[in-house]
Parts: C-alpha cells; structure tokens; sequence
C-alpha cells in the first residue's frame, strides 16, 4: 500500500513538471526569438519599416525596364555608379533651379541651361548620355515611364522616349537629392534623376 502512495505521488509529481514546462514554454539557447511586433519574422524587425535607398532604387531600374520591355525593347539597362553620381548632379542642379537660384524661370535661365548640359554631356567610359527624367516629389514607377514613352510635345519629349525606346541604351543612374530649403521642401521633399547611357 504504501509502494502505491509513493508511486502515486511520483506519477502527480511528474504530471505537474510536464504542466509547469509547457506552461512556461521551452527555455535554453534552443528555444525560438519571440517577435517584438506582429507579423515580423525576427526579434526586433518591424514588416512596415521602409524599404532602404538602395532597394527605391532597384525599383526604380526595375519599373523602367519592365516598360522598356512592354515597348518593345529587350535591352535591359543595368544601375551604374558613375551614371548615378552624374544623375545625382542632375538631381541637385534641378532642384538649385526649383529653389530659385536661377531666378523665377530657371528653363529661360541660361546659367541654368549650361548646366544641366555640363551633366547631360558628361561620359560614363564611352558611353554618352541619351535621355534624363525627372520626378519633384516621388521615385519613378512604371506609370511615369510609360507617360515618358508616349510623350509626344515639348522639348523633354525625345529625351524621355529615349530613356524607354532607345535600344541603345545599357546603363542606368538615379540620383536622389532631398531638398533642405524650408521655404519649398514640405512640397518637394525630395528630388529624383533618372539617366540612360548609350554608345
């Protein structure tokens, strides 16, 4: 009888431990991270955190060639970094002509005029530059480069055909410049560059 109180109390005993274990859960360096956030996959990554400079502008290349290609054209344009620093001249010299350093009509300026032609005339290697676009207020996507390709007025309108239909296109820069003027940079936070580089 008392062989059997003891292997009661055992039994109970073990039962117990087996109860406060998954209560408590698994401990020790084998057990998983818990997520900080919901729906995240590691311990202090939050899924809603933007996405990087670097992956905006992968879209950006991405979006353009996918457009190149519902055109037509199957030369896939590669990110370049010589093409993206020129790009990123661009950037701050449009963005210097949004901010009035070229007076109130920076396209009529001819200081202004000279320089965008000092980066559009710059060489990546041998490669000159055959087309650039622009965005004030957000990264290019497909819609944009798809009004590019089918504009058709306007001294821009060959330039930006040319960043979609040139077949002989290869590289690609993007420049981003965010605007520090408090007078314009509520509206335009940041200004966006797109330049293609032919033979």
């Amino acid at each position: 009888m008392k062989l059997w109180k003891r292997w009661t109390a055992a039994a109970l005993a073990a039962a117990m431990a087996l109860l406060l274990l998954a209560a408590c859960g698994p401990s020790g360096p084998s057990a998983p991270d818990t997520p900080d956030k919901p729906g995240s996959s590691e311990t202090g990554k939050d899924p809603t955190d933007e996405k990087t400079e670097a992956q905006k502008v992968a879209a950006v290349v991405e979006a353009l060639n996918t457009v190149r290609k519902n055109n037509g054209n199957n030369t896939p344009l590669e990110l370049n970094e010589q093409a993206c620093a020129f790009a990123k001249e661009m950037a701050q010299v449009m963005l210097d002509g949004v901010n009035g350093q070229y007076g109130k009509e920076p396209t009529t300026n001819m200081d202004y005029t000279a320089a965008c032609a000092n980066v559009r005339n710059k060489m990546v290697g041998e490669k000159a530059s055959i087309g650039f676009g622009a965005l004030q207020r957000a990264y290019p996507d497909a819609y944009w480069f798809e009004k590019w390709a089918n504009k058709t007025e306007g001294v821009s309108a060959e330039r930006n055909n040319a960043l979609v239909k040139s077949k002989k296109a290869t590289l690609v820069g993007v420049g981003i410049v965010q605007n520090a003027d408090p007078s314009t940079r509520d509206k335009i936070p940041f200004m966006v560059v797109v330049m293609t580089y032919g033979i």
